[in-house]
């Protein structure tokens, strides 16, 4: 049983899978209908012609803060919006972890080291008055 084809099929594919890879195409096959697994294949392959993959979801909110970019013409399109919003927050933590991180952390030690010191103070202090 042979289906007509717009034109023939001139290179052939060897594709080794999975059981449960073989399995979902014979699944896929007998779903549609299809005389072989050679057309299974070619059905799927023709079903994602044309098929844009799809972007990621975004909160509505962000789509338009992405949109306003884009009319702003900072962006040609929201995918360009999106990759800007990405450059420019990947950047922003790279300066974090670079430069504000370690001057967090060097304030804390210094905090620290102050607590510590005036314990240390008060401890001696209240040992020379005899408390």
């Amino acid at each position: 049983m042979r289906n007509a084809r717009a034109a023939p099929a001139t290179h052939f594919l060897g594709v080794r899978l999975t059981a449960e890879e073989e399995s979902l195409l014979d699944q896929f096959q007998h779903a549609n209908d299809l005389a072989n697994r050679s057309e299974a294949v070619r059905a799927m392959v023709r079903g994602t012609a044309g098929a844009a993959a799809p972007g990621p979801e975004l909160p509505v909110t962000l789509e338009a803060e992405l949109e306003e970019v884009v009319e702003e013409g900072y962006a040609r399109d929201l995918d360009g919006a999106l990759t800007l919003a990405l450059t420019l927050g990947l950047g922003e933590l790279a300066r974090t972890h670079t430069e504000r991180i370690p001057a967090l952390r060097e304030r804390a030690r210094s905090a620290s080291s102050r607590r510590r010191d005036r314990k240390r103070a008060d401890r001696e202090g209240r040992g020379l008055l005899g408390r």
